[in-house]
């Protein structure tokens, strides 16, 4: 771990990206957030109207990102890592801490495996979709709250778990 990683300097753009993940999409917000990405990508698929293939979707992604949070806060409990500002009070978060463990980011986790079986879903989203995961997953560098080990730990379990999803799904002859 590295003071390197939480001494950037803040600007207006990352401390909006900090408070915009955490406020607007943080926490519970997380899957509203998702779920309506998943709304706008099937209509704007025009898969809105076929119940069938919109469950399916809604199934895949939704399993997905439960199988994140678990793994996530599995992973969570098992490292207990504390977080940056308990190991040096002079680290200043742009907002409070949550109060579990730091290692993994949540946000690596449950975003980056969203974004990436959404990028399974609608492959010409998936650019786009990466792109978010990754800011949500920076914000929590920008906020303080993490360090890069602990985006870097999120995002990877996050892939591992949508990657086993979109195995899945290929294997299980439903496309």
């Amino acid at each position: 771990m590295s003071r390197q990683d939480l001494n950037f300097p803040r600007t207006p753009k990352s401390n909006y990206d900090a408070a915009f993940w955490e406020f607007a999409v943080g926490g519970r917000r997380t899957f509203q957030y998702w779920d309506q990405t998943l709304a706008r990508l099937l209509f704007e698929y025009r898969m809105d109207s076929d119940a069938p293939r919109a469950a399916r979707a809604y199934a895949i992604v939704w399993t997905t990102f439960h199988d994140a949070g678990v793994a996530c806060w599995d992973a969570k409990y098992s490292y207990w890592m504390i977080r940056a500002f308990q190991a040096d009070p002079d680290i200043k978060t742009v907002f409070p801490t949550p109060n579990h463990p730091s290692y993994p980011a949540a946000h690596g986790c449950f975003s980056t495996a969203s974004a990436a079986v959404l990028g399974y879903l609608f492959p010409r989203d998936t650019v786009q979709l990466a792109a978010l995961a990754e800011e949500a997953n920076q914000s929590r560098i920008a906020a303080g709250i993490h360090y890069r080990s602990d985006t870097v730990a999120g995002r990877e379990l996050g892939l591992a778990v949508a990657g086993e999803s979109n195995r899945t799904r290929k294997s299980d002859g439903s496309d």
